[in-house]
C-alpha cells in the first residue's frame, strides 16, 4: 500500500492522472498434491498421507485462492476499473483443463465476485491448446539448433551437492529404485533430454528425479504439514531449501527456457494473449495455468532476470504475472506496467490470506525492448509491437 500511496502522490505532484483500463493476469495454480505416484520407489521411508487425488488442488490452496481473488476485486474496484464485483460482462476467468487450474480459477473467481464471474474452460480430456506447453516445430533444423541450447545449458548446471544431499534425505541406498534400478546414487543417475514433438520437452535423470523429490517437500511445507512431515524434518531453514530449489529452477529453465524453444512452446498462449491485449473486450481477464506457461511466456517476451523476496520458487505457487493498462489523459497515450503478485513461502505455509490491508507481495517487472520509466511504465504499443515480432 505504501508503494501505491508514493506512486499517486508522484503522479498528482506531477499533474499527470493516470486511469486503470484493463488488467490481464496470467496465474498458476495453488497449492497441490504431488504430481506423481512413484514417490515410494525412491525411499525406504513412508511418506506422509494426503487427502486428495495426485495432482489436485488442496482445500489450502483452495481457501488461500478465494482470498487472492477477494484482494485483487477490492483493488480493481479501488481503481475504478470495475464499478462492482458483479460486472458479470466485464470478466473472463479462464482455465486449463486439469483440476488444480479449474478449481484454483473457480476459486478465484468465487472470492472475487461470488455467483457473478463464471468459469470457462474446455470440455475436453487432454490439455487446453492455449496452455499446452509442447514442441510444434517439426523441423530438423529447429529441432538440432534446440536439441544444442539445452545440451548447453545442462552442462552448465551443477547440482550435484543438492543430490548427495536428497540421497541421505530419502535413504536412496535401500530403497526399491536402488534395488530394481542397481542405481543407489541419485547424483550419478545421466540427464538425458528428450525432445518430441507434440510433447513437452524433457530432461529425464538425476535433475528429473530431484525435482519430483523438491517438489513433494515443497508441496507438503505449503501445505502446513508438520515440520517432521516435510522431508523427514531434514529441511528446515531457508538456505536448505533455497539449495534444493536449484534442482527445481534449472530442471525448468532447461525445459522451457532456451531461446527458439520458449517461442515454439508458448506459441498458442502469446498468439491469444496478444489478441486479447490488441482486441479483448473484457476490463479483467483471469487465465489459470502452470509454471510453464508462465517461464516460457516470460522468456519469449523477453522479461529479464527477477527477484521474489521471500519466495524459495521462481514460479511460485498461487503467483500471477500481472500486465496492466493505463490511460495517461495529459499527454493522450497508453501505458504498461507488469507485476509479480505473489505470497511469500512462510505466508503460504501460515496460511496468510491476502487482503487490501494485509496484501501480498509484489515485484515490477522488465521487459528488454519496452524501457520503464521512473515509475515503472512503458509505452502501452512498444509492448504490443513484441507480439508482432515473436
Amino acid at each position: 500500500m505504501i508503494a501505491k500511496l508514493l506512486f499517486i502522490v508522484t503522479f498528482i505532484g506531477a499533474g499527470f492522472s493516470l486511469q486503470l483500463k484493463q488488467v490481464v493476469i496470467l496465474s498458476r495454480h495453488n497449492i497441490r498434491t504431488p504430481l506423481t505416484t512413484n514417490l515410494q520407489l525412491l525411499t525406504p521411508k513412508r511418506w506422509p498421507k494426503w487427502n486428495g487425488e495426485t495432482g489436485f488442488l488442496t482445500p489450502k490452496g483452495r481457501k488461500l485462492e478465494q482470498a487472492m481473488g477477494r484482494y485483487f476485486a477490492d483493488w480493481i474496484i479501488e481503481e475504478k476499473l470495475l464499478l462492482d464485483k458483479c460486472s458479470r460482462n466485464q470478466v473472463f476467468v479462464y482455465s486449463n483443463t486439469r483440476e488444480r487450474t479449474i478449481q484454483t480459477a473457480k476459486s478465484f473467481a468465487e472470492g472475487a465476485f461470488g455467483e457473478c464471474a463464471e468459469v470457462y474452460y474446455k470440455n475436453m480430456t487432454g490439455m487446453d491448446p492455449v496452455f499446452n506447453p509442447v514442441i510444434r516445430n517439426d523441423s530438423e533444423e529447429f529441432r538440432e539448433v534446440v536439441l544444442s541450447e539445452m545440451q548447453a545449458q545442462l552442462n552448465n548446471i551443477d547440482v550435484k551437492d543438492a543430490l548427495l544431499r536428497l540421497n541421505k534425505i530419502v535413504d536412496v541406498k535401500d530403497s526399491e529404485y536402488c534395488k530394481t534400478e542397481h542405481v543407489c546414487d541419485l547424483s550419478e543417475v545421466k540427464n538425458k533430454i528428450v525432445f518430441e514433438v507434440n510433447k513437452e520437452p524433457d530432461v529425464v535423470g538425476a535433475i528429473q528425479l530431484g525435482n519430483t523429490l523438491v517438489d513433494a517437500f515443497l508441496m507438503a511445507y505449503y501445505d502446513g504439514m508438520k515440520e517432521d512431515d516435510v522431508a523427514w524434518g531434514q529441511i528446515r531453514t531457508a538456505q536448505e531449501w533455497e539449495s534444493f530449489l536449484k534442482i527445481v529452477k534449472a530442471y525448468h529453465k532447461i525445459r522451457f527456457q532456451t531461446k527458439l524453444l520458449d517461442k515454439d512452446v508458448a506459441s498458442t498462449l502469446l498468439k491469444y494473449l496478444g489478441d486479447v491485449f490488441q482486441n479483448g473486450s473484457k476490463k479483467f481477464y483471469v487465465l489459470v495455468g502452470h509454471d510453464a506457461n508462465i517461464l516460457s511466456l516470460m522468456s519469449a517476451l523477453n522479461f529479464k532476470d527477477y527477484s521474489l523476496d521471500g519466495q524459495f520458487e521462481k514460479t511460485p505457487i498461487g503467483g500471477k504475472v500481472v500486465f496492466e493498462k493505463w490511460y495517461e489523459e495529459e499527454n493522450d497515450r497508453e501505458l504498461l506496467r507488469v507485476r509479480y503478485v505473489y505470497q511469500s513461502s512462510k505466508q503460504i505455509r501460515d496460511g496468510v490470506e491476502a487482503s487490501l490491508q494485509h496484501p501480498p507481495l509484489e515485484a515490477l517487472l522488465q521487459m528488454e525492448d519496452c524501457a520503464v520509466d521512473e515509475n515503472g511504465y512503458c509505452p502501452w504499443n512498444d509492448f504490443i509491437r513484441k507480439f508482432n515480432i515473436v
